[in-house]
């Protein structure tokens, strides 16, 4: 496998590896059956699955360190521009895929509704923390006052989450980052969390179209708003009533051989389904210790472009001597200030960083030290198309979900018809690799015929 002069390939292999991660963790077979290390961890921890977004976001840094040497380090005009383009392009594009499929939502109205859009997200956030890590790396440049930024971005979090809530400043759901995703962008426009039972009568339910409520549920946590939508709506319909109590819903069969008691009996179950808005894992205050990852990364690709005019062993050895002690450090600052995933707390952005130095040492050591690089050649294709392949996955899962075949969606029959004969966990398991391999049949054909999709 042939790489330019001076390059790394294993850079471009851990990219691929990471957004092949990425892919696989978001597109199981069935979403209740996942094994353990595919799954995040519930709140605070880190299970293999939470290494994946922060890698990604640790090699934006490092793949900037390369992208900027010809300005020199410098935060110029002409480089800002840069900068600002690439994170307008990277946040336009995360709300376009959270939009797709770009169909009304509400048959009454007849028109697009966004009303209930998640403005943030898995691309949003790479966008603003790309922005802030980076421009602040150009205005800096020192390693030294970058270190010392890093640590300040994520002091700066610590600081404000304590202050916010200082009785509990790592609630699951009362804690400073929610408090700022109510007011940006607004809790219409959030994350809503996990599905959580709640009890109807905690539930206050409001129509919002033919197929959709909104439902408030009432709890001793906080006030939680979501949206359920009916999944039959070819047998059922919710029509608006009014009441003593102001608007009501009411289920009405379609079919008249269906009765009013089958008809609640098919709704309710969704109703109590309904979720909780808990934290959204993508919004806009933990930007601040997310740039700290990107700077990371940043000061990750000094170290190897320093190192590898030695040698690659050199590269190698000291990632393994950074690494190591900065993942404990993250796990004994962990005792005070929980790694947890969701909030990006400054011992998380230590431990995965840590991690990935080590890992990525690894693969340098394999593939440029043993020579072993025909090995990862798959991951490779992969890095090169990185974020053309993770928007193009989403996309497809989620054209997927719209074309029905017995009243599910495909991927979703896949799942049920074909793959849980596998075995519940193994089958969705298996449904995942597949499509991985789907996407890595496409990511081949790009690197072969050298097409880079590039912002």
């Amino acid at each position: 496998m042939s790489v330019k002069p001076g390059r790394i390939a294993a850079i471009d292999a851990f990219r691929g590896f990471t957004v092949a991660g990425m892919i696989m963790v978001n597109n199981p077979g069935g979403w209740g059956a996942i094994y353990a290390p595919l799954r995040h961890a519930e709140w605070h921890g880190c299970t293999p699955t939470d290494l994946v977004f922060p890698f990604f976001l640790f090699i934006v840094g490092m793949a900037s360190f390369f992208s900027f040497k010809k300005f020199d380090f410098e935060l110029t005009s002409q480089s800002f521009f840069k900068i600002l383009k690439r994170t307008v392009l990277i946040f336009v594009i995360g709300l376009a895929l959270a939009a797709y499929p770009f169909v009304p939502k509400s048959m009454a109205s007849g028109g697009v509704d966004y009303s209930g859009l998640r403005i943030f997200g898995v691309l949003q956030r790479i966008a603003l923390a790309y922005f802030l890590g980076v421009s602040i790396c150009l205005l800096l440049k020192k390693t030294k006052t970058l270190v010392m930024a890093g640590s300040f971005l994520m002091l700066l979090f610590w600081g404000i989450l304590c202050f916010i809530s200082p009785n509990d400043p790592y609630h699951q759901q009362n804690n400073a980052c929610r408090n700022v995703d109510v007011v940006i962008p607004g809790e219409d426009h959030v994350y809503r969390g996990n599905w959580a039972n709640v009890p109807l009568e905690q539930l206050i339910i409001t129509p919002v179209s033919n197929d959709q409520v909104r439902v408030v549920a009432i709890s001793d946590l906080a006030l939680d708003v979501s949206y359920v939508r009916l999944s039959d709506t070819e047998s059922y319909s919710l029509i608006r009533e009014k009441g003593a109590e102001g608007l009501q819903y009411k289920v009405v069969p379609k079919d008249e051989t269906i009765t009013a008691e089958d008809a609640a009996y098919k709704v309710l179950p969704e109703i109590k389904r309904a979720r909780l808005i808990g934290l959204d894992p993508e919004g806009l205050l933990g930007v601040l210790s997310a740039a700290a990852t990107v700077i990371f990364g940043f000061l990750v690709g000094r170290l190897i472009s320093e190192k590898s005019k030695i040698s690659k062993s050199d590269v190698v050895l000291n990632l393994f001597l950074f690494g190591l002690p900065i993942a404990f450090l993250g796990m004994l600052w962990g005792q005070w200030f929980p790694i947890n995933k969701p909030l990006w707390t400054g011992s998380y952005v230590l431990y995965t960083g840590g991690l990935a130095m080590v890992i990525l040492a690894f693969f340098i050591w394999l593939m440029d030290v043993k020579e072993r690089g025909k090995w990862f050649k798959p991951f490779v294709e992969f890095g090169s198309n990185p974020l053309f392949l993770f928007v193009l996955a989403g996309v497809i899962a989620k054209t997927l979900s719209r074309i029905k075949i017995d009243g599910l969606g495909t991927y979703q029959w896949l799942y049920q018809n074909v793959y849980s004969h596998l075995g519940s966990h193994f089958g969705s398991l298996i449904q995942a690799i597949t499509f991985i391999v789907v996407m890595w049949l496409i990511a081949h054909y790009l690197y072969k015929n050298k097409i880079y999709i590039k912002v």
